[in-house]
């Protein structure tokens, strides 16, 4: 290209006024005279100038030189760039050159040209910017990584979760095709740890979907209800929580990958869950009730002392208790009314039954009965057994426990018994005497107190 000449040395070579300019001066002095249009310093500097640019630059180093060089080789690049890698090397010559030309000090040569120059770098640096952020591969990156990061904000069921894990790999794997090369890698590397901790989590928060996981956290729940557990409402929570877990786990199909680490938590579950209805067993007024009516029949087989007897009486007086308490609510409620009538009855026969065998009562009985053939008594046959009936309610008073209600009676009621078996005796003696013409003994002892 023939550049116009605005010089005033028009026509008129340097050489022919003894002066050496070296092509880079020339080129130069050129482009400051042609003006500021880049096209113009592109043909300038052309490849066929870059030679001598190189060399007069090796020979002897100047910023403007070097920066002419840069922004020539930037500008030939220009004209081909197409992907990120290009337009990056297209802004780091531009960058150079304007590093260069910052550098010209105010007495130089050509600080005037640098100064025109510099507006013109920037402005081309700008657009190779752009074509850069255009094309930059860290960008769809980070935008998949802000969906993720909002997926996982928002997450709440397994779809969620499952959505967010894919973001994250997405974004993970957009950060893995960028090369070392990019400019700032390490904010690459700083990223790639961040959202592989990111998907670690995601993946970890979608696992507890899985019915292992589930179940494994019901369970952790159970144990955690355990630690508080004391009436029997809150038992049956625990164990109403054990039931889920196991059927969790029981739904796990045998292709499962964790079928393998199922299989040894269904008996360890189904133990805890015994345990748990033991505690309900205590608890619970209808089944402690229906114990206690047990082991009143198993008593009453064998039962024959008045402590056996009374042995009977409180296991009856105890599951009568426990009906008594059974709440409207229980799911027994009606068995435990129906059961609560038959174990009333059963406990009055109890009753009887002690005052049968209470050796107490049975002295009063039997001092009663002698007390009653005392008023009738006529012959030896009837003193003699009124004399035996004494003797038993004696001998009966004796086996009184101390513990007995009615001991501190015991001592007055065998000294009254020991006076009427005495007269007893005494009138069975008299009718073995001849009879004589008086009538026989009066019967004094008929109105004794028992």
């Amino acid at each position: 290209m023939q550049l116009p000449s605005l010089s005033p040395f028009n026509g008129i070579s340097p050489a022919c006024l003894g002066i050496y300019l070296p092509p880079i001066t020339i080129a130069l002095l050129s482009v400051m005279i042609a003006g500021c249009n880049p096209s113009i310093l592109f043909e300038a500097t052309a490849a066929p100038a870059v030679e001598s640019i190189s060399k007069s630059a090796e020979e002897n180093p100047d910023p403007v030189s070097e920066a002419v060089a840069k922004a020539t080789l930037a500008a030939n690049l220009t004209q081909s760039a197409r992907t990120w890698e290009q337009w990056d090397r297209v802004a780091q010559h531009w960058q150079e050159a304007i590093a260069r030309l910052e550098t010209v000090s105010r007495e130089h040569s050509h600080w005037d040209f640098a100064q025109q120059r510099l507006p013109v770098y920037r402005k081309n640096l700008t657009y190779a910017r752009q074509q850069f952020d255009r094309l930059d591969p860290l960008k769809p990156a980070l935008t998949k990584g802000g969906r993720a990061s909002v997926l996982t904000r928002v997450a709440r069921d397994k779809r969620d979760w499952e959505e967010g894990v894919q973001a994250w790999q997405d974004a993970v794997t957009q950060l893995q095709v960028i090369p070392a090369t990019y400019p700032q890698y390490s904010l690459i590397q700083q990223k790639r740890v961040e959202y592989e901790r990111n998907l670690t989590f995601s993946e970890q928060k979608l696992l507890e979907f899985h019915p292992f996981y589930q179940g494994i956290a019901k369970a952790e729940e159970a144990k955690e209800l355990t630690k508080t557990a004391s009436t029997m409402e809150q038992w049956e929570k625990v164990a109403l929580v054990w039931k889920q877990a196991l059927a969790i786990l029981v739904s796990i199909s045998p292709d499962d990958e964790k079928a393998t680490l199922a299989a040894p938590k269904i008996p360890e579950y189904e133990s805890h869950l015994t345990q748990v209805h033991q505690q309900i067993a205590q608890l619970d007024p209808y089944s402690r009730a229906v114990d206690q009516v047990e082991s009143a029949r198993k008593l009453e087989k064998t039962a024959n002392s008045m402590g056996e007897w009374e042995a009977v009486r409180g296991e009856w007086q105890k599951a009568i208790a426990h009906l008594k308490s059974v709440p409207p609510s229980h799911s027994k409620r009606a068995l435990a009314e129906q059961l609560l009538a038959e174990s009333q009855l059963n406990l009055a026969y109890t009753g009887e039954q002690i005052e049968q065998t209470d050796p107490f009562e049975r002295a009063v009985a039997t001092a009663e009965t002698a007390s009653q053939l005392t008023k009738s008594a006529f012959s030896l046959y009837d003193w003699n057994a009124i004399a035996s009936q004494w003797q038993e309610a004696i001998a009966l008073l004796q086996t009184v426990p101390p513990t007995h209600s009615k001991h501190p009676l015991v001592a007055q009621k065998i000294t009254a018994y020991q006076t009427a078996l005495d007269y007893a005796i005494q009138q069975s003696q008299q009718w073995l005497q001849p009879f004589s013409t008086s009538s026989p003994p009066s019967n004094s002892l008929a109105k004794n107190p028992l």
